[in-house]
């Protein structure tokens, strides 16, 4: 019997039906940007795996990631670069049938060891990893790199920052004190308190249910050389752009504009949603 009829019980009479349409999935279209600032070499990694197999992308997600070498301290190069490796194996591995939050959340302390095994605690990397699948949005982050959402034209940073400053305020917040002008000055308000390599990491941010994506979605990972360097308005401008390639450009232009006299490695992955 074709799919379009079904049987009225009561007479036995076949009765036509309209096919319900079929919803198209989500496809994704992907940029980046890269830059050395005034650093003299580049220690920000990324990666993106599934990006141009729409099969691959249905079976098993896409996945981007962007990790920001840690300056000053040992070896933030190979920091960046072994996380990248790291949560690549951990992505092709992972069971699609099995909680991806929590998987991902154990790919960031997989990394972190891997890490932590090569550097011995003194240096590491800030990290933003995302697996894209069925619709929706899975991620967890290390450090102060970012991941925003521009969603009908307003903007969203989606995870928190483990910095000094923030983790001040998350206290006082639980304590029942949600004064933030009370940390005004703090002293090294931006170190950070977890990073991929840090001996003993305990803590990550990451979706506890996924994030279902809707059509005109624009995501962007950054490292903290673009996402501490442009306000949110800037960005918004840039996101507001209807291709990606002129969505990373333009957010290139502006960093490169502001002439910071000691500006970091910035990096960024896009990822525009299509239906």
């Amino acid at each position: 019997m074709p799919d379009s009829t079904q049987i009225n019980a009561a007479n036995g009479k076949y009765l036509a039906l309209t096919p319900k349409p079929t919803e198209r999935l989500l496809s994704y279209r992907i940029g980046n940007l890269q830059g050395i600032g005034s650093r003299a070499r580049q220690e920000d990694s990324f990666t993106v795996m599934n990006s141009m197999d729409v099969t691959a992308i249905k079976e098993k997600g896409f996945f981007f990631s962007v990790c920001d070498g840690m300056g000053g301290m040992k070896d933030g190069k190979l920091a960046s670069e072994t996380a990248i490796a790291s949560l690549r194996q951990s992505f092709a591995a992972m069971d699609r049938s099995r909680d991806l939050s929590a998987q991902l959340v154990e790919s960031a302390y997989t990394a972190s060891e891997k890490v932590e095994e090569l550097i011995g605690g003194d240096g590491g990397s800030t990290l933003i990893a995302c697996i894209l699948f069925e619709g929706k949005l899975y991620y967890v982050s290390v450090g102060d790199s970012f991941l925003f959402l521009y969603r009908n034209k307003e903007l969203v940073m989606l995870n928190a920052e483990h910095t000094l400053l923030h983790d001040r305020e998350i206290e006082a917040i639980e304590d029942g004190d949600v004064n933030p002008l009370q940390f005004e000055g703090l002293p090294e308000a931006t170190a950070l308190t977890g990073f991929l390599g840090m001996i003993g990491l305990d803590k990550t941010d990451s979706t506890v249910k996924p994030i279902t994506l809707h059509n005109g979605d624009v995501l962007m990972a950054c490292s903290d050389g673009v996402g501490g360097v442009l306000s949110e308005e800037e960005i918004k401008q840039s996101l507001e752009l209807s291709d990606v390639n002129h969505m990373c450009f333009d957010l290139e232009q502006k960093v490169i504009a502001h002439h910071r006299p000691h500006q970091d490695n910035f990096t960024a992955v896009v990822v525009q949603c299509i239906r």
